[in-house]
C-alpha cells in the first residue's frame, strides 16, 4: 500500500467510528493545524477525503504568542495559504504575546504544558462557536510513545502510562496508528511544503531532549522498544481501570459542606481507608484530585506519586492538596494558592520602564524599577541581563532554577549561606521557557542571570533597587 492511500484510509476509519448513529446529520470536523508536518499532512488528508464523501471541514490555527514574531506569523500565512488552495474554511486565533509565559510563570506548569491549556481552551470555544461535532488532532504513534517516555521518566503511575486514547470527549486523533515517517512520505509524494519548528531543536525541552538524544540510542541499542513500551502502557491502562473502579467500591469520598472563603475537602472512613492496601490509597488520593477538578472548584494540581506514597496514611501537605486525620475520618483538601501565586505579576511585552512600589515586594518605600533596551555593547553587569521578549517578573520560588553555565541552578546553589540570609525579597525573571535569572533584594541589590539563549531579539534589562532614575 502506498502511503498516501494509507494515511487517508486511516482517516477515512477514524473518521466512520465517529458518524454511527449520525449518518443523516451532517458534521463539522475542526482539524487543529499548526502548519508542522503531522497537520498539514492531516489536513491535505481530509480535503481528499472530502472529493468523495460530504466530509464538512473547517480549520483553525491557534498563535501562542511565546515564539517570535515573525516565525510565528510566517506559520499561520502559510496554514491560510494550504486553506485557501485545498478550499477549507479556517479560522485564526491569537493568544495575547506574553499571556502564556505569565501563566506558566505563577506556579503553575512549563511552558509547553501551559501553551497546551490554552490552545485546547481555544480549540474547544472554536468548536463551540462554529458547532462542530469533534476537534481532530495530528498526534502520530511516535507522539503517543514520546509522551509514554515522558511519564515513565516522570514516575507516573498506571493511569498516567496509558496509552492516549483515539477519542476523548469531542477529540479525535486519527493519526495515532501512523508513524511520522509515514506523515514526511505522504507530504513528499502529495509535494505539500510544511513549516518546521524552530523549537524543535531546544534540548532545554524534555520532549525534545527524548526524541533527539534518547530516542536514537534505543533505536540503536534496543530495536523493540516501541511494541514493548507500547505493551507496557496497554497493561497499565487495564491496571488503571481495574484500580478506579476498586477505589469507587471500596474508598468513596464524600464532598463536605463549602464553607465561604474556605477550599474545597473530601472526606472518608480512616478505617476504610487504612483497611485497605497501599496501591489504593494512592489511588484514592488522586480519584480525589480529579473530583476537585470535576467539581468546579480552583484548578489543582496533581501531586507527584512519590509524596504521595511517602505521606499516605500518615497525613501531609502533598503540595496542591492536604491529607490529614481528623476525629474518625480522613480529610483530603484544597490547598490555598502559593504566596507566589497572590504575589505580583510584572509582564513586560515592550520596550520601556517599569516601577515596583515597595509596598508590593515588602520592602517599604525602596521601588525595583527596570528599564528594557535594545542592549548596549556590554551590557551585562550586576544590575543587568539580557532577554527575550515578553518576560514575567515575580515572587521567587525555592523550586525555581535557571541554566548557568550549562548546568540548571537553584538560588540556594548560587548564593551561600550566610550572603542569602543578608537578603530579604528573591525575584525570578522568566521568558518563554521559564526562569532566566534572579533578583535579590536586601540593603544592596544583586542580579544573577543565566545562560542567554543566542538570537537576534535580546533585551537588555537594568534592574535598579530603590532609585528612581532608570
Amino acid at each position: 500500500m502506498t502511503p498516501a492511500p494509507g494515511l487517508e484510509f486511516h482517516l477515512a476509519a477514524a473518521l466512520d467510528k465517529t458518524r454511527s448513529g449520525s449518518k443523516h446529520r451532517p458534521v463539522v470536523y475542526l482539524a487543529a493545524v499548526s502548519g508542522g508536518a503531522d497537520s498539514t499532512a492531516m489536513l491535505a488528508g481530509l480535503a481528499a477525503q472530502r472529493r468523495e464523501t460530504d466530509l464538512n471541514i473547517h480549520c483553525v490555527h491557534v498563535e501562542h504568542g511565546i515564539r517570535p514574531a515573525e516565525e510565528s506569523r510566517g506559520d499561520a500565512l502559510a496554514v491560510e495559504n494550504l486553506c485557501k488552495k485545498l478550499e477549507v474554511p479556517y479560522s485564526v486565533i491569537s493568544i495575547p504575546p506574553g499571556k502564556i509565559a505569565a501563566y506558566a510563570s505563577k506556579g503553575g506548569p512549563g511552558i509547553e504544558a501551559a501553551a497546551r491549556l490554552f490552545r485546547y481552551k481555544a480549540l474547544r470555544e472554536e468548536r463551540r462557536r462554529i458547532q462542530a461535532g469533534w476537534i481532530l488532532t495530528a498526534h502520530t504513534r511516535d507522539d503517543l510513545l514520546e509522551t509514554i517516555l515522558m511519564r515513565v521518566l516522570r514516575g507516573s503511575g498506571p493511569a498516567g502510562l496509558a496509552p492516549m486514547p483515539q477519542t476523548r470527549g469531542r477529540l479525535l486523533r486519527p493519526l495515532l496508528a501512523l508513524t511520522r515517517q509515514d506523515i514526511l512520505e505522504y507530504l513528499k509524494l502529495k509535494n505539500i511544503p510544511y513549516r518546521i519548528d524552530s523549537t524543535n531543536e531546544d534540548i532545554s525541552l524534555l520532549r525534545n531532549r527524548l526524541r533527539l538524544k534518547l530516542i536514537p540510542v534505543l533505536d540503536e541499542f534496543f530495536p523493540a522498544w516501541r511494541s514493548s513500551l507500547l505493551s507496557l502502557a496497554e497493561t497499565q491502562a487495564l491496571t488503571a481501570e481495574f484500580l478506579a473502579s476498586e477505589v469507587f467500591k471500596l474508598l468513596p469520598w464524600e464532598k463536605e459542606a463549602k464553607k465561604p472563603g474556605k477550599p474545597m475537602s473530601l472526606k472518608l472512613k480512616e478505617a476504610d481507608f487504612m483497611a485497605a492496601p497501599q496501591i489504593l490509597r494512592e489511588e484514592a488520593v488522586f480519584a480525589g484530585v480529579d473530583i476537585f477538578a470535576k467539581k468546579g472548584g480552583r484548578k489543582t494540581r496533581v501531586p507527584r506519586r512519590f509524596a504521595v506514597r511517602r505521606a499516605v496514611g500518615l497525613g501531609s501537605d502533598l503540595g496542591p492538596v492536604r491529607l490529614e486525620k481528623q476525629g474518625a475520618y480522613i480529610y483530603l483538601t484544597q490547598k490555598d494558592r502559593p504566596a507566589a501565586e497572590r504575589g505580583f505579576s510584572l509582564l513586560i511585552k515592550e520596550t520601556g520602564s517599569y516601577t515596583l512600589k515597595g509596598g508590593v515586594l515588602g520592602t517599604g518605600n525602596r521601588d525595583l524599577n527596570i528599564k528594557a533596551a535594545a542592549p548596549e555593547k556590554n551590557p551585562c553587569n550586576k544590575t543587568a541581563f539580557l532577554a527575550q521578549l515578553p518576560l514575567v517578573f515575580r515572587f521567587h520560588k525555592d523550586s525555581d532554577c535557571i541554566r548557568k553555565n550549562g548546568r540548571k541552578r537553584r538560588l540556594s546553589d548560587i548564593l551561600d549561606r550566610d550572603v542569602h540570609s543578608g537578603y530579604t525579597v528573591a525575584v525570578t525573571a522568566c521568558d518563554t521557557n521559564g526562569p532566566i535569572g534572579y533578583i535579590v533584594l536586601g540593603e544592596d541589590l544583586l542580579v544573577i542571570s543565566g545562560d542567554n539563549a543566542i538570537g537576534n531579539s535580546l533585551f537588555e534589562f537594568k534592574v535598579i533597587f530603590g532609585g528612581k532614575d532608570v
